[in-house]
């Protein structure tokens, strides 16, 4: 008598851990699927349709230029990936055009540069600065002469041209765009103002 309880006690045990081990097992998926579905969301997200212009270019790498090696050829103006120089320049507000081969390494840390045409009208540019001061870091911008249109806005891989300082736009692609770089995680702080 004593026997068959002791195993009736073992088997009820084994049932129990049984069935702990299952819910375990499901809640785990749970978890899992979840998970996966929120990482394939952010990645996969629609693009607000303020940002249906947004051009992709084909990633041209992202090595360390030599101190003998050429300037690489890019595939988009601004540049938006490839080889480049191995120390980006600090974040922030230039009034120099800053070269593709330095800017593209801040990209690949994952910021948003800004480029403007230096005739940009003066409060567009105010409006451009008065963005970038409130980002913090992970962002630059400066003037370039040879854009097609007054501004394009650049992370890696991708562009977008704009016919004005549209901030509420530029404000959509970096909510979208920075920290998407190869190397996202490296500090970029806000620590240039030369408009300040």
């Amino acid at each position: 008598m004593n026997q068959s309880k002791k195993a009736q006690r073992r088997e009820a045990a084994k049932v129990a851990q049984q069935r702990t081990r299952r819910r375990r097992t499901i809640i785990w998926s749970a978890i899992g699927v979840v998970g996966v579905a929120l990482v394939a969301f952010l990645v996969f997200r629609p693009l607000p349709e303020a940002l249906a212009a947004v051009e992709t270019f084909p990633n041209q790498g992202n090595r360390h230029l030599e101190p003998d090696d050429p300037v690489p050829t890019y595939n988009s103006n601004p540049a938006t990936s490839g080889d480049h120089a191995p120390v980006p320049t600090s974040c922030g507000i230039y009034l120099q055009e800053v070269p593709d081969v330095v800017s593209v390494h801040n990209l690949e840390h994952g910021a948003v540069a800004i480029n403007y045409r230096p005739d940009l009208e003066a409060s567009e540019l105010e409006r451009l600065h008065e963005f970038a001061r409130t980002k913090g870091s992970h962002i630059l911008v400066a003037p370039r002469a040879d854009l097609t249109h007054p501004v394009v806005v650049s992370s890696w891989t991708r562009l977008l041209r704009l016919d004005s300082a549209d901030i509420e736009t530029i404000d959509l692609y970096y909510d979208h765009f920075s920290f998407t770089g190869p190397e996202v995680g490296v500090p970029c702080p806000f620590a240039v103002d030369e408009a300040g």
